[in-house]
């Protein structure tokens, strides 16, 4: 039998192709990879899980873009070992819509692949740990015990300002001590403590300030104010409402347990100033000259200038010339005015604490009865009427009626 009759008697059925089937285009590709976020989804993964299904996704992805690759990419080698592993068919596109489906199908991948990781990493149960859980700084700290100590109306300070508007606190008198140096004077050291002349004054008792010995201690107090002794018959309150002070103030001061005090007890009164005439007093300036020159007769037992006769002089007689001013040596009120046969011309003024000044002699008078005269304000004219054996100003000195030395009392 030869070969053509073989090959004529055999009934050879021809193998079709297998049809191919289409592939779903666009979105609809990915159904593998929808259906593994839906399982991963239901199993409620862990960080880890999520984490070891990212290179599985990655490989999904992969196999999307080998199906919409074009069938007709050229082959780089002959082999199959060159060429690798077989490539799915792609699905015959439409004519004409080849262009406008492959930038389709890769957004499409892109998007299923992110929307798979993004649920697997928000359905994981996420457990703290201790490098999450963080404590307040220092400054919060402290902010949040402040306010638990603040008064409800003060608000938190924050981090800029660390200031709280609390009450004031009381204030106890605190007193160091001070030796005094060589050319100290009492204005200069309460400019260099902070307080004032009047405070250190009373303080320390100082009957004249003008003549403070070095090597004596100085009392320096840590606030202001003058120091009061109780007299008999007076209460904390009286004294408060007399020097215009608080009752408390007084008690934080003085550190007082309770408001009984006792006759002779000293108080320091806060912020409570000396009066003037203590003040000038201490200061020598109680009692100014009424004009400067020499005197020609001091207080006490003299010869009289006419007759010779040892008698007593009430004064000092200031020489000045003619119509020179006779200034008030201290504040007061004009108490008389008038002529005398040994004084001529007079002035007699009235101060505090008992004191009283007298101007004779004059020329003229400058004020009336009654009227306030300042300490330096003009009262007359100086000249030499009454007794007198020149020109001059005759300047006496009383306290509660009796005549003193007025240069005791007079500045230098």
């Amino acid at each position: 039998m030869d070969m053509e009759s073989v090959i004529s008697a055999q009934h050879i059925t021809h193998r079709r192709k297998p049809p191919r089937t289409a592939q779903p285009s666009g979105l609809f590709a990915h159904d593998s990879l929808l259906r593994a976020a839906a399982t991963a989804r239901s199993a409620n993964p862990t960080r880890r899980d999520a984490a070891a299904r990212v290179p599985q996704a990655a490989k999904l992805l992969e196999e999307i873009q080998l199906w919409t690759e074009p069938l007709d990419t050229p082959v780089a080698a002959s082999t199959p070992a060159a060429r690798g592993p077989r490539r799915a068919p792609k699905p015959k596109a439409v004519r004409g819509d080849h262009g406008r489906l492959k930038p389709l199908v890769y957004a499409g991948a892109v998007a299923a692949f992110f929307l798979s990781a993004l649920t697997l990493a928000a359905s994981a149960e996420a457990k703290p740990s201790p490098s999450d859980i963080s404590l307040p700084e220092d400054v919060q700290v402290s902010s949040l015990l402040l306010y638990s100590i603040a008064p409800p109306h003060e608000s938190v300070p924050n981090d800029t300002d660390s200031s709280l508007s609390l009450p004031r606190l009381p204030v106890t008198l605190d007193v160091t001590n001070y030796t005094i140096q060589k050319n100290d004077t009492i204005d200069g050291i309460a400019r260099r403590f902070g307080v004032r002349m009047d405070t250190l004054i009373s303080l320390n008792a100082l009957g004249d300030a003008r003549r403070i010995r070095a090597g004596a201690i100085l009392k320096i107090p840590n606030m202001d104010g003058v120091v009061h002794t109780v007299a008999k018959g007076e209460s904390l309150s009286g004294i408060a409402q007399a020097r215009g002070v608080p009752v408390m103030d007084i008690i934080d001061a003085n550190d007082m347990v309770s408001q009984t005090i006792q006759p002779g007890q000293r108080l320091f009164l806060p912020g409570v100033r000396l009066p003037s005439t203590e003040l000038k007093r201490a200061l020598g300036t109680l009692v100014t000259w009424p004009v400067r020159g020499s005197i020609s007769s001091y207080y006490g037992y003299r010869p009289n200038p006419f007759t010779g006769v040892r008698q007593w002089h009430s004064g000092i007689d200031i020489v000045a010339p003619v119509n020179s001013p006779a200034k008030a040596a201290m504040d007061g009120r004009v108490s008389e005015t008038g002529y005398s046969t040994i004084f001529g011309n007079y002035v007699i003024l009235t101060h505090a604490d008992g004191y009283q000044t007298l101007y004779a002699h004059l020329n003229k008078i400058s004020v009336k009865r009654g009227a306030r005269v300042n300490q330096g304000a003009s009262v007359g004219l100086i000249g030499s009427t009454g007794y007198s054996t020149g020109v001059h100003l005759h300047f006496g000195v009383f306290k509660n009626g009796a005549a003193i030395n007025p240069l005791k009392v007079l500045g230098s």
